[in-house]
């Protein structure tokens, strides 16, 4: 069977745009499962969805569905003398799709100051990080304060409604328009020797993820704790998402839920080791000379839960 040449296209963002405002009462499925949502939609709604763009579906989606990591090829070590790391965005922990593009990707030295990464190799799908470990304790591997896509939203009949396109208009019933922007920070901790808190305490970004367990001593039988702050004060009842390598192939799939106590803090307990991804977000005003009304703020955390 002779199979026909692929032509190839420019991106239809608009026909992309065009055909989520038509499927928006199922968006939250289509975010968080694109072959989910497909499955179940007519074949003449799939049949539509082929002639638009992939490439354009997936930018509209990408930043709403994905979060930044970071994932070292080792947590803890006793001689090792570098350690590489990969840095994307993710729907399933650990599984890269989409490079970090960065401009603040910095190393925090164990002693608390600031450094830079060895060598940084971007690619399409993920970024390649070293880095030379000279001297012994806990180094903090971030990418830095990132800045994303800028958005804009509108409140329709009690309901904010995400406006999609550059070019599209908002709706004449619209009571509200904000506009936002993403800031994203994805860390993770690695130890050569024994373990130290500067880099730990030292701080980064206005959203927080701060470790009270020593993230490197992080046990099956003992759990994690830490506290979620926004510009240092703690957020009660924060949502967390926690996700964890190969939880994907789990049934049901490993995804959890869960929420910071009256003073922004959380005790996570385990059933297995492993690499796992916690991850939170807090929306906000933006800050003084920003060029959006709001900020969508996004931050991550890689740890290692040892036997």
């Amino acid at each position: 069977m002779r199979v026909p040449a692929i032509e190839k296209r420019q991106p239809d963002f608009q026909a992309a745009k065009k055909f989520l405002l038509a499927n928006k009462t199922h968006l939250h499925m289509l975010q968080a499962s694109p072959l989910k949502f497909l499955l179940s939609r007519s074949p003449m709604s799939v049949l539509k969805l082929g002639a638009v763009s992939a490439t354009a579906f997936g930018a509209v989606l990408t930043a709403s569905a994905h979060t930044s990591y970071l994932l070292p090829n080792v947590f803890v070590t006793t001689e090792g003398e570098y350690v590489t790391l990969e840095a994307s965005f993710t729907e399933d922990a650990f599984v890269p799709e989409i490079a970090v593009v960065s401009d603040d990707y910095h190393v925090i030295a164990p002693d608390g100051s600031r450094d830079e990464y060895s060598a940084i190799t971007p690619f399409r799908q993920l970024v390649l990080l070293e880095d030379e470990m000279s001297e012994d304790g806990t180094y903090r591997y971030t990418t830095g304060v990132r800045l994303g896509r800028s958005s804009t939203k509108a409140l329709i009949d009690g309901e904010w409604q995400t406006i999609l396109g550059a070019e599209a208009e908002v709706p004449e019933n619209a009571t509200q328009v904000m506009t936002s922007q993403t800031e994203t920070v994805a860390d993770v901790y690695v130890t050569k020797g024994a373990s130290t808190w500067e880099a730990v305490e030292a701080s980064l970004g206005r959203l927080v993820i701060r470790p009270l367990t020593h993230p490197n001593e992080i046990y099956l039988d003992e759990g994690f704790e830490f506290e979620v702050l926004f510009d240092g004060e703690p957020l009660a009842s924060q949502s967390i998402e926690i996700k964890r390598g190969g939880g994907a192939y789990e049934a049901p799939k490993y995804e959890k839920h869960v929420e910071t106590d009256a003073e922004g803090k959380i005790a996570l307990t385990f059933d297995r080791p492993g690499p796992y991804l916690v991850m939170t977000r807090h929306a906000a005003d933006a800050p003084e000379g920003a060029e959006t009304d709001e900020r969508s703020y996004t931050t991550s955390l890689t740890f290692e839960v040892a036997r």
